[in-house]
């Protein structure tokens, strides 16, 4: 039972703890009336926010937490003190830099808290948008200097770095190595919101060349760095143009030149040098380059002796050493053509009784010293050698034909090489084909006109012939046979032609031979055997017979006394008028080695002292084949018109014999020919070689 003192007593109690709650416990503002904003400006790394609703008189203070959002770690609290000052009608605006964050670049999330109950501010990104930055280094491989620009790939997100510290820079490092060994390209400098551009340079890099990374770095003011990104470049040396040069000046020496132009490397040029490659990878020559138009040009030229003279399509690398003495390769070689270019062979039947053989677009390194032409006749699958055709061809001419007389008909194989200048046979191309009748054009006698008269000519394949001692079948003079012949000597032209009795016609209009000859050095005397004496030099004009006196007067081997007393001997020597004669070049031993080649090269112009000097071989013909009482008729004639044959070819010689002699072996001459001693010869069985 409750008694009146207890019932007091609990009465008490309650009151006191009444009592307790509104004097001891500070007010509580109820967390659904406080309501909060936050504003961020990434620009000036500074966060503003509101609180709504509080009540200083009631609530003294409140804290600020800041943490890091990835990892909820508290990075700012701080107390904040509510008066009547900075809290009016019951609003509060606070400020988070990011100085407070101690210029941490991270995402952060902001509270209050207010008693016992929070209220969230919100979140805070001062992080540092690095996804959206893009960097370029552009430039030529060569340059020392760059341009590097930098990007914002982000149009809706205007600021990439908060704050005002916005400090970048560039490193670069060689690709393949550790990117602790970068160097700074692009010193620091303060990033332009939005995009910028740069200069950046290579000077301080190592002198490495290829590929290169490079990477765009922001630095805090606490020193740490975050790469934004990163991108390539590449130092390599740079040129115009690289090329193997062939002229005709080049061609003629036998080589070809290299030339690089307008080289820049970005660590400059000491030496350039050329390695030369065959087609099998083997280095087979190397050459420096030297400089030229102030380093614009490098140039070197290599002979194909250095190649050993092979034809081969070369390869040539070009190798820079820069001013710190490191080589780097071009990366694109030249090349040197230096084949055969073959050509395409044509035969082309001319309706002269010809046939054109044309070479077009051949091409021989070092010059076409000397042309080729084999006929060979085909007969199944054998041939035989027809003839062989040589020219030589202006240096530096790709198109080139020749003209030949058709000789047989049939199937015929055309073969053609070229000799180069240092004296190799080259296979160039070959063709084949067929001539028929028709093709040959003229063959056997006919009646043409020269000079107002006509003769009877004979022709083999549309081929003049000049020496008709085998096609009329004549036999040697003796008492048993009278050849005849009408012999007419062209003074001015140093021309004798001699002409064969036609029983048709009853005329001498068959021109069997012609012969060039030396005639008396005096051609301005018009007078006939009354003014000879032994100090003229005139050939007598006038009509004469083979030995005047009605005699055989012949001689193998003639003295003759010169207008200086010496005497001299001739071979061959048939005379025709008082002490003119036709005979070999005189000599003044017996032997046949004592020939001066100045007398002998004079034949085919004025240079006798009145008689009619002839090759040996010529002159051996008049002494066997004219008769005693054979006309000859010296006439002052035209040196334009020689005669119905023409003027016959002549021998250059440098040999002290004649080289239609048969008595000087066949050996002999077939070496001086090869030499170049004497530019033909007759062989002893009276073949014509080289004229």
């Amino acid at each position: 039972m409750k008694t009146k003192a207890n019932v007091c007593k609990h009465i008490f109690t309650i009151c006191a703890l009444f009592f307790c709650m509104f004097v001891l416990s500070p007010a509580v503002v109820q967390a659904a009336e406080v309501t909060s904003t936050i504003s961020v400006d990434r620009a000036a790394g500074k966060s503003t926010y509101t609180l709504k609703g509080l009540e200083p008189d009631k609530t003294s203070s409140f804290s600020l937490i800041v943490e890091r959002k990835s990892d909820s770690k508290e990075v700012l609290k701080k107390e904040i003190s509510l008066t009547q000052t900075n809290c009016v009608n019951g609003t509060y605006t606070g400020e988070i830099s990011l100085e407070a964050l101690n210029n941490e670049y991270s995402v952060f999330t902001a509270k209050a808290k207010i008693g016992d109950q929070t209220v969230a501010l919100g979140e805070v990104d001062y992080s540092i948008h690095d996804t959206h930055f893009a960097v370029k280094i552009d430039g030529t491989s060569s340059a020392l200097s760059r341009t590097v620009t930098i990007s914002n790939t982000d149009a809706a997100d205007p600021v990439l770095i908060p704050g005002a510290n916005k400090s970048i820079y560039v490193a670069a490092w060689p690709e393949g190595s550790d990117e602790s060994a970068a160097s700074v390209i692009l010193a620091k400098t303060a990033y332009t919101e939005g995009g910028m551009t740069a200069t950046a340079s290579l000077a301080a890099t190592a002198n490495t060349y290829g590929n290169w990374n490079a990477k765009l770095v922001f630095e805090a003011t606490n020193g740490t760095t975050t790469t934004l990104a990163k991108t390539t470049y590449s130092v390599e040396p740079t040129w115009t143009s690289f090329e193997v040069t062939k002229t005709a000046a080049l061609e003629k020496k036998q080589k070809f030149g290299i030339t690089l132009t307008g080289l820049k490397n970005v660590y400059g040029v000491s030496k350039v040098k050329y390695r030369v490659y065959n087609s099998q990878g083997k280095k087979v020559a190397a050459v420096t380059a030297t400089s030229k138009k102030s380093g614009k040009v490098y140039y070197a030229e290599v002979s194909l002796k250095k190649l050993k003279y092979k034809f081969d399509n070369y390869t040539i690398k070009a190798t820079i050493t820069d001013v710190k003495g490191k080589a780097v390769l071009l990366n694109a070689p030249a090349v040197a053509d230096i084949m055969v270019q073959n050509g395409t062979l044509s035969v082309t039947k001319k309706s002269n009784a010809k046939c054109t053989y044309s070479l077009k677009n051949v091409y021989v390194p070092g010059n076409i010293k000397k042309l080729q032409f084999v006929l060979y006749k085909m007969n199944g699958s054998k041939a035989k050698k027809q003839g062989v055709y040589e020219m030589k061809p202006k240096a530096g001419k790709k198109n080139i034909s020749i003209k030949v007389a058709n000789e047989d008909k049939g199937k015929f194989k055309l073969v053609v090489y070229a000799y180069t200048a240092w004296g190799k046979k080259v296979y160039l191309n070959e063709e084949t084909y067929r001539l028929r009748k028709k093709d040959l054009g003229k063959n056997g006698w006919f009646y043409e006109k020269y000079n107002g008269k006509k003769y009877k000519f004979y022709y083999v394949n549309n081929v003049k012939q000049t020496d008709l001692t085998k096609i009329l079948k004549l036999e040697k003079s003796s008492s048993s046979n009278t050849n005849k012949f009408y012999i007419e000597i062209n003074r001015a032209a140093s021309a004798v032609t001699i002409y064969y009795y036609n029983d048709k016609t009853g005329k001498y209009d068959i021109p069997v031979k012609t012969c060039s000859v030396s005639v008396g050095a005096d051609t301005w005397t018009n007078a006939g055997t009354g003014g000879l004496h032994e100090h003229s030099s005139y050939t007598p004009l006038g009509t004469y017979t083979i030995c005047t006196n009605g005699q055989s007067v012949k001689y193998t081997l003639k003295p003759m006394h010169e207008p200086d007393g010496s005497t001299v001997y001739a071979r061959w020597a048939t005379h025709f008028v008082g002490n003119v004669y036709f005979h070999s070049i005189a000599v003044g031993t017996q032997s046949h080695y004592a020939l001066p080649a100045s007398t002998y090269n004079r034949l085919g112009s004025p240079a006798s002292a009145g008689c009619i000097r002839m090759t040996v071989a010529d002159a051996k013909w008049i002494y066997d084949y004219t008769s005693t009482g054979n006309t000859v008729k010296v006439n002052k004639g035209n040196s334009k018109k020689p005669g119905p044959l023409g003027k016959a070819p002549t021998i250059t010689s440098n040999v002290n014999y004649d080289p239609t002699d048969p008595a000087v072996p066949d050996s002999r001459k077939k070496a001086d020919y090869k030499a170049k001693r004497i530019s033909g010869y007759m062989t002893k069985k009276g073949v014509k070689v080289g004229y």
